[in-house]
């Protein structure tokens, strides 16, 4: 359960910045300082429990890939409603920077959402000596949330895939990754 204060904190950290800093390069700035503050908060509640370099930076990117999923969400949902503000024709009071670059810069956020995935999935599988049917579950939904935000990535890149079906699909990571993290642990709980 940590590892979403961690995320939660990291998130805030992001929607707060990005609510005081009102520059074109927000979502960079914002981006380091949710990384930071999430780094901050993993010593808070885990530099008594770990004392493996492997272990802890499993635990850190696990966090920064929940916590990207929902900024990259956010981000491709804001973008979403603006295409459609500006399909309506209500071009005022609009974001400070273009649909364009948004779509540039939301596109890196998503890049470092599934880099941090990815570590996530490669570390927890070097950290894991034995293979239960938990750790196993989890694996999968990991995986299945890793293809789906990768194939949302790729369709973004090369096929300018349509944002509202990027909406949909990391909307899917997310519960995906949720199940992994969250209902996993309840599953089991409850049955043992």
């Amino acid at each position: 359960m940590n590892l979403l204060y961690i995320a939660f904190s990291s998130t805030t950290a992001y929607f707060l910045t990005k609510i005081f800093y009102k520059r074109s390069n927000y979502i960079y700035i914002s981006a380091v300082i949710a990384c930071l503050i999430g780094f901050f908060f993993y010593f808070i509640f885990y530099s008594q429990q770990s004392n493996d370099l492997m272990t802890s930076l499993h635990f850190y990117v696990t966090s920064m890939s929940i916590a990207f999923l929902f900024i990259a969400s956010y981000e491709v949902f804001l973008l979403e409603w603006r295409v459609n503000k500006v399909k309506s024709g209500e071009v005022n009071d609009l974001m400070p920077i273009s649909i364009e670059k948004n779509y540039q810069t939301t596109f890196k956020l998503a890049g470092l959402g599934i880099a941090f995935l990815s570590f996530a999935l490669l570390s927890g599988f070097y950290i894991t000596d034995i293979v239960t049917t938990e750790i196993q579950l989890k694996a999968l939904y990991t995986l299945i949330s890793w293809l789906i935000y990768f194939a949302i990535l790729i369709g973004m890149k090369f096929f300018n895939l349509r944002t509202k079906y990027a909406v949909r699909g990391l909307v899917f990571t997310l519960i995906f990754i949720l199940i992994a993290y969250l209902g996993n642990s309840f599953i089991f709980s409850t049955i043992a």
